[in-house]
């Protein structure tokens, strides 16, 4: 028989001899159930919250229900107050007071949104990498092997977190995560809620990963940067830069005193990028001097090309870019080493465009210039045209259709069109069309087979082409810093 009512007895069965009822299994956690929600966030559980694909952002406590005391105020507000949450949907909202009803979900706005309210107050954040800067593995091998396989990276992790939260410091996680194994995702996903169980009381966490390999959000691009200081604008709140750290353990070391060399540099490159100052795990929770490695970090930046700026855009440059006259132009460089870009600038839109990219095959491109050019429009063959076999389709071409042909060859370095592909397919602004990441396969295949070319193949003109950046300074800014650099 079952009994109802009141008191720990309630709804369960006991049996008719009086017995003790048999003992409850332990509720699982909220988040294996799916029950979670993200209304859990002012209470302790924690919650997983909307993002992109390629990036998972959880939050254990509301940073915001109390301003940390330390924040800078720049206004004449009382030091607690804050101002109004934005109106935009993806805005963090003001937390509730224990009386009031829960904050509603936050998300993560996109990495290029420019926020809306006038930032007020600065608040100074601690960065942290997760692996091998937070926790390390309990069993001691290079990657975990179940979601338990974690411990704090030093017994006093958890007492530093708690002390930065005092000072008045929000605590930050910016990961990369790329193995794109279902379970292997799965099992780190389920140690995150794990991980924020052990955090000390009341000390929020906030976790930002990257999934995908190549995008935005991987270190050391900005993208989860931009996210954290979108959130913190459209409360009103500024990232403190003068008092925020980066804490990583990627910095480039090489191998010493029994220390095997880093994995890499991004998480130095990532601080660098942003602007933030970089410590290493060592110096940070252990207090031990800073060690060697390269200042500033080893690897390919724009400004690295000192003579970059003072080439002259074309040479020779006496003579117009463009003529009155029915003619085919063929472009020769890299991918990404700005051909397209050359062509909206100076040949559009009297110059028709021919491009294999959207075309598909060689011989399609070949049919729609004869086309054109039968029509009396000029063309501009907008492709890689590496060497001289695949450029003499074209110069053949132009003897039967006895119109001029001229050659333009931008002199890109490598490095350069490599960096480029990067930034166009992450950091491209809205008015250019979104580019997609190239293999590098692209790059050493052309480097490969690329012929310089020259008159005697058959042009009516030569003309070389030095890359210029064209844009403002703030895409200028972006284009400079380091990139993620692909394997393949």
């Amino acid at each position: 028989m079952s009994t109802a009512g009141a008191g720990a007895g309630a709804g369960v069965k006991r049996k008719a001899n009086g017995d003790e009822p048999p003992s409850k299994k332990p509720a699982p956690h909220p988040f294996f159930t799916g029950a979670l929600k993200t209304s859990s966030i002012g209470t302790g559980t924690g919650a997983f919250l909307p993002s992109p694909p390629s990036l998972i952002h959880y939050l254990h406590l509301d940073p915001f229900s109390t301003l940390p005391p330390n924040t800078i105020n720049t206004t004449n507000d009382p030091p607690d107050a804050l101002p109004p949450s934005s109106s935009s949907s993806s805005s963090l909202p003001l937390a509730a007071s224990p009386s009031k009803s829960q904050p509603k979900p936050e998300s993560s706005p996109s990495p290029t949104r420019t926020p809306t309210p006038t930032p007020t107050k600065k608040v100074p954040i601690v960065f942290y990498d997760l692996d091998g800067t937070l926790i390390k593995t309990r069993s001691g091998a290079d990657f975990p092997k179940s979601r338990d396989d974690w411990t704090w990276w030093d017994p006093v992790v958890p007492g530093r977190l708690k002390k930065e939260w005092e000072e008045g410091k929000h605590v930050v996680v910016i990961s990369n995560q790329g193995d794109a194994r279902e379970k292997i995702r799965k099992e780190w996903k389920a140690k995150v809620p794990l991980i924020a169980a052990k955090m000390p009381k009341d000390v929020p966490l906030r976790v930002l990963a990257a999934l995908d390999k190549y995008d935005v959000y991987r270190k050391p691009n900005t993208g989860m940067f931009e996210v954290i200081s979108s959130l913190y604008a459209e409360r009103g709140l500024e990232v403190d830069m003068d008092k925020s750290v980066f804490v990583g353990d990627a910095a480039g070391r090489m191998a010493s005193h029994g220390r095997r060399k880093d994995h890499g540099d991004t998480d130095y490159k990532f601080a660098f990028n942003v602007g933030l100052r970089f410590v290493t795990p060592e110096e940070h929770f252990l207090g031990h001097p800073r060690p060697s490695f390269p200042e500033p970090p080893n690897g390919f930046r724009p400004s690295k090309l000192a003579n970059l700026s003072t080439l002259p855009p074309i040479v020779p440059s006496h003579t117009p870019i463009t003529r009155s006259e029915v003619e085919l132009v063929l472009f020769v460089g890299p991918p990404a080493s700005g051909k397209t870009s050359f062509f909206r600038t100076h040949f559009a839109p009297a110059y028709e465009h021919v491009n294999q990219d959207l075309l598909g095959t060689r011989d399609k491109c070949l049919r729609a210039a004869e086309v054109l050019l039968r029509d009396n429009k000029p063309v501009v063959v907008d492709n890689t045209n590496r060497n001289r076999s695949t450029r003499s389709y074209w110069i053949n071409l132009a003897h039967k259709l006895d119109v001029p042909i001229r050659v333009f060859h931008f002199l890109c370095p490598i490095e350069l069109a490599k960096h480029n592909n990067m930034y166009r397919a992450c950091y491209a602004p809205t008015h250019e069309p979104r580019r997609a990441l190239l293999p590098m396969m692209a790059f050493a295949s052309f480097a490969a087979d690329f012929e310089q070319p020259t008159l005697d193949e058959g042009f009516d003109e030569l003309r070389s082409v030095n890359f210029r950046w064209e844009g403002d300074e703030q895409q200028r800014k972006k284009w400079d810093m380091y990139m993620l650099e692909p394997k393949r």
